[in-house]
């Protein structure tokens, strides 16, 4: 990388990580002060909140990282149009490619920094948070968890684990009971499907395992579940994919496939990853345009306010595009990656507008 190229891609790299820390910074003063009545109820002590806080920490860098991109670039380039040097630049024949290319390069670089963050440490981070919320801060109704074997929980003395469980649609497959006495098995209860009608879990069909002193009894049922739980107090045991690596994700999914479920949901989220990890570089052609007009066109601020509002609609939509996916109203794979290519395509045609032209 010749100097010019050198100048433009450390300074630009300097000032996105000065936007990034400032509002990594100011994400994590707002979660320490949301939980600051929560610490205080469970008495939480200083140790445990810095923990907490700190596992907490990659996912707040994972938020803002795309927008801080928007708004290091826009800086940037702000500063170089404030002391001239992009006049300077013109004056000597720099090619728009040659100003384009550092610019791109540090979208590159954080690129790689989202899809570090997004495959692994973050979903790593966040079991851990989890884990201390709910171990050292919070002491929940029903006890339970989420692997990569589905979801486990236990109500009274009944020991649940389900393969795959919708909260939102209030629906359960892969059901498994162990109703216990004294520490023993009473009976197993096996349903294939259940779904909540808004006062209890009701199956078509389920099949009891009663241990007898000849053997094992075995009959089969239909209608409502020993479950006296709203599919709310089961959160726990939800699929998670958050806390999940990238492989680890795409496993379950196969497992769930294998088994004959199919949740839109979690593979609307598998193909949000990977699509959103591109969302740095598709910030950064998205906001070249803006960030390229210089003191002598006018509209410097106009410009950035515009780079910033267009930012955060690719961001918005990619959110809608994800609600629509889990609901079931789009293709998980259309959910994950329309908003990146809708935005792609629009700034590579206002970089070709601006081809013949600083301005």
């Amino acid at each position: 990388m010749k100097t010019l190229g050198r100048y433009i891609f450390t300074k630009t790299l300097l000032v996105w990580f000065g936007a990034l820390l400032a509002l990594v910074t100011l994400v994590m003063l707002s979660m320490l002060f949301s939980n600051l009545s929560t610490f205080a109820e469970h008495s939480v002590g200083g140790a445990t909140i810095f923990a907490y806080m700190l596992c907490s920490l990659p996912q707040a860098a994972y938020w803002v990282l795309p927008f801080s991109l928007c708004l290091g670039l826009l800086a940037a380039q702000a500063s170089f149009a404030r002391h001239s040097e992009v006049i300077a630049m013109q004056a000597c024949s720099v090619s728009r490619l040659r100003i384009f290319l550092p610019y791109l390069a540090v979208g590159l670089v954080a690129t790689v920094l989202m899809g570090w963050l997004s495959f692994d440490v973050v979903p790593t981070m966040q079991r851990q948070a989890e884990r201390i919320e709910s171990v050292y801060i919070k002491q929940r109704d029903v006890q339970g968890n989420f692997t990569l074997s589905g979801g486990r929980f236990k109500v009274g003395n009944a020991i649940y684990q389900v393969r795959h469980l919708d909260i939102a649609a209030g629906e359960l497959d892969g059901l498994t009971c162990y109703r216990l006495d004294g520490g023993q098995i009473v009976s197993v209860i096996e349903a294939e499907h259940a779904r909540f009608d808004g006062s209890a879990w009701q199956a078509k069909a389920y099949t009891e395992v009663v241990p007898l002193p000849d053997g094992l009894g075995l009959s089969r049922h239909s209608g409502q579940l020993p479950l006296a739980k709203n599919p709310a107090d089961l959160v726990m045991a939800q699929p998670r994919p958050e806390v999940l690596s990238l492989g680890e994700l795409r496993d379950y999914i196969n497992t769930l496939k294998a088994d004959g479920i199919r949740s839109r949901s979690i593979e609307t989220f598998y193909q949000s990853r990977l699509g959103f990890a591109l969302s740095p570089l598709i910030m950064a052609i998205l906001t070249l345009p803006f960030a390229m007009n210089f003191p002598r066109a006018g509209g410097l601020g106009r410009s950035i306010a515009l780079g910033i509002v267009l930012g955060l609609g690719y961001w918005g939509l990619n959110a809608g595009l994800n609600a629509l996916g889990s609901a079931g109203r789009l293709a998980p794979w259309v959910a994950g990656w329309l908003a990146d290519l809708l935005a792609l395509i629009l700034g590579l045609v206002m970089i070709w507008r601006k081809r013949s032209s600083y301005g």
